[in-house]
């Protein structure tokens, strides 16, 4: 062993020693909550660089957010000051990459632009105002789920890579129904196809079209990636992880680090399986459990085994934690939901009078609308708080305006166009934007160059159309030049377009406040770079921002949900809500949900390094529309685990065990092998009321709005819908 590599692997415990070691073949990883796994993938990356002598560039190491990427970069920049990390990527940033240099074997140019959620609906708001559709029809959500689960049944790429435009986008068969999902969808990938558009699950299924059809763009990318490196891989969707299985075919170095524990994202495409069958699914997987963890007091860390344990789809793991005693768990039960909140408050208090930091305390909860009486609890007591769960940086509208801006001056799309054309108000109303989308339809062009042909002509008089025009052509030419200056661009722009002068005459601080530090996230993206960066490159990564990348700087206590904390860990953390039908939510309806309800709460208990406060309430609440009890998650903890406080009579104890051990029979019976799954958008026919469409679910229901216009909400469980 060298003296670097001695040095490498000294803070190193067994576990992690035997996993970064593990270079060769596919191996499976499974990593405990706050067992180092970050540690461990940083120090097998710099491994196989500077003791195997492999170049950076030959390892892939995929990780779920833009967050996650950047600490890995830092850490391994320790060690190897020079490395960019390049291939340091999450699954979209890595495949936008790769379609950088293969996209135009489907005939796309290379620098289409990557549309986020908010583009999305920008889309769909122009699909339903062409077509005089209203959000009674389907709401964006409902929308955007159903073009998700299109994309993901049908083979639809090569409608978008067809040059001849020839080929029918398969599976609509009602798309000339107009409302039907099959018609919104249909008019959305004609849009996309335009305007050279994807989202986020075009990145991946792109790139895995271009591996299917091209055996050399396959080949020469499996060639590439020598290490190949997964973060998080209990998260993984199929897509995914056929790309990441396709990429290490020739050289069978698949490294996968994960906690099936910590599955919770099954709804968003998250396949448990994956993980726990690798060993099925390769020769030889070699599987190390890293099992000391370095974040949670012992009597944390009991409380989390002991909920865990009553999973079945898991492979089974005890942590031991590494530090030395703390205090015990305690669970308040309250008699009112005020009761419970104020008990919240008024610790938190005390703890900020022992000493405890504001910003070292979270309070999670299952869901958003959860947080209500919190914070009125707060606002009585005078605690200052930040929810996670607002309006993020990138998602503001004068940040999605300034960048829009940046994008004319590259692709010049019908989105950002109709974004920008009229903030601030430049006289442009309904007549003479009709105008120009008539002149768009007709000549196959783009709404800017459609406004450029217009703007001289009378019906553009009086109006900022010329003046806008100017400012996007001379900052098109100066886009062009190479020593550009990004945030100079931005600045040019807002203030050429009038953009600037708008904000100061809002009013607004906070926005203007926002816009510049805009321009100081470009100045430092363009340093962290470390080399010359065009536009085209910063609006592709600022798309590919992950939401949750943002952090207060105030002394408050952070309200989040359970899934925002995924991946964050707090001195101390509150979890409020744990009663039957809020945590777990009423929406569960077999044993397999109810597993990964089970995972949330583990998730939430495991995120406290010192301290762990659990609470519910009594009374009644108009969620469940019934009288709260208490979550069978306590009752899943062993009873020594916990002190508790709050009183519960041992009638009203008997009674939520009684209903507990009723649910548990009918999740355990419920017959779901046999009963069909249907997703918003599939046709359905019913014996009386004939065909019709899912349009949601609700409550173990779905809700079908049937061809002769009738909407009727059906029980999940009753099979009398049959696909048609």
């Amino acid at each position: 062993m060298t003296d670097f590599s001695h040095k490498l692997l000294k803070p190193l415990n067994d576990e992690q020693k035997d996993a970064v070691t593990s270079t060769e073949g596919y191996v499976r990883v499974v990593a405990g909550a706050g067992s180092g796994k970050t540690r461990v993938l940083t120090t097998r990356y710099v491994y196989i660089s500077k003791v195997l002598g492999v170049a950076p560039s030959h390892i892939l190491s995929v990780t779920f957010t833009n967050k996650a990427a950047r600490e890995m970069k830092k850490r391994i920049q320790r060690y190897m000051p020079d490395e960019d990390g390049g291939w340091i990527l999450t699954f979209h940033g890595a495949c936008n990459k790769i379609l950088k240099e293969e996209i135009h074997r489907l005939h796309y140019p290379s620098n289409f632009l990557i549309m986020d959620e908010d583009d999305q609906k920008s889309l769909l708001k122009k699909i339903y105002e062409e077509n005089g559709l209203t959000l009674k029809d389907h709401n964006y959500k409902s929308c955007l789920d159903a073009i998700g689960a299109y994309k993901g049944k049908h083979d639809y790429v090569p409608y978008f890579s067809d040059p001849k435009g020839e080929t029918v986008a398969p599976g609509l068969s009602r798309a000339d129904e107009k409302g039907s999902f099959d018609f919104i969808i249909k008019k959305y990938l004609e849009l996309q196809r335009k305007n050279y558009y994807l989202d986020f699950d075009d990145l991946v299924f792109f790139t895995l079209q271009i591996f299917y059809q091209f055996d050399d763009a396959r080949e020469r990318w499996q060639r590439q990636f020598e290490y190949i490196q997964v973060d998080e891989f209990q998260d993984v969707s199929k897509p995914e992880y056929t790309l990441v299985e396709i990429l290490s075919l020739i050289n069978k170095n698949m490294f996968v680090v994960g906690d099936p524990d910590q599955t919770i994202y099954t709804w968003r495409g998250a396949d448990i399986r994956l993980f726990l069958d690798m060993d099925k699914a390769f020769n030889d997987v070699k599987t190390v459990v890293l099992s000391k963890n370095y974040r949670s007091t012992p009597q944390i860390l009991d409380v989390g085994n002991s909920l865990i344990k009553h999973n079945t789809e898991r492979i089974k793991k005890e942590l031991v934690a590494v530090r030395n005693d703390g205090v015990k768990t305690r669970y308040f039960h309250a008699r009112t939901r005020q009761e419970e909140c104020e008990f919240i408050a008024g610790t938190i208090q005390n703890l900020q009078r022992e000493g405890t930091r504001l910003c070292d305390i979270a309070v999670l909860f299952r869901s958003n609308y959860m947080s209500r009486p919190i914070e009125d609890a707060f606002l009585k007591y005078g605690i200052p708080y930040v929810i996670y769960s607002g309006v993020e940086f990138y998602q503001r509208k004068e940040i999605k305006d300034a960048i829009a801006y940046l994008r004319m001056l590259e692709f010049a799309d019908d989105l950002s166009f109709e974004r920008i054309i009229n903030t601030p108000a430049r006289g442009i109303g309904k007549k003479r934007l009709a105008a120009i989308a008539a002149l768009s339809q007709s000549e196959g062009i783009t709404l800017y160059d459609a406004l450029k042909r217009l703007s001289d002509t009378a019906l553009f008089e009086n109006t900022g159309a010329k003046k806008l025009v100017a400012a996007i052509e001379e900052g098109t030419v100066r886009a062009k030049q190479t020593s550009a200056d990004i945030s100079d661009l931005l600045d040019f722009m807002l203030k050429k377009s009038g953009y600037e002068e708008y904000l100061m005459l809002c009013g607004d601080q906070n926005r203007l406040d926002n816009v510049t530090e805009l321009k100081a996230a470009i100045k430092d993206f363009v340093e962290d770079a470390g080399e010359a960066v065009n536009l085209e490159e910063y609006l592709s990564a600022v798309a590919l921002i992950s939401n949750v990348d943002s952090a207060d700087k105030e002394d408050s206590v952070k309200l989040m949900t359970v899934h925002t904390a995924k991946g964050l860990e707090f001195p101390c953390v509150f979890v409020c809500s744990l009663n039957e039908g809020l945590f777990p939510s009423q929406k569960i309806e077999n044993k397999k949900q109810m597993e990964e309800e089970r995972r949330v709460a583990y998730v939430a208990f495991t995120r406290a390094k010192d301290m762990l406060f659990l609470s519910d309430s009594d009374g009644f609440d108009i969620q469940t529309r019934g009288r709260l009890m208490p979550s069978r998650f306590i009752f899943n903890i062993e009873e020594s685990l916990i002190e508790r406080q709050g009183v519960m009579t041992d009638d009203y104890i008997e009674m939520a065990k009684e209903y507990i051990r009723a649910s548990e029979y009918a999740l355990s019976h419920a017959s779901i092998p046999v009963l069909r799954s249907y997703l918003s958008g599939d046709r359905v026919r019913h014996p009386v009321f004939g065909d019709g469409t899912v349009t949601g679910r609700q409550s173990g229901c779905y809700v079908v709005k049937f061809d002769n216009g009738n909407v009727r909400t059906i029980a999940a469980d009753s099979d009398v819908l049959k696909p048609v």
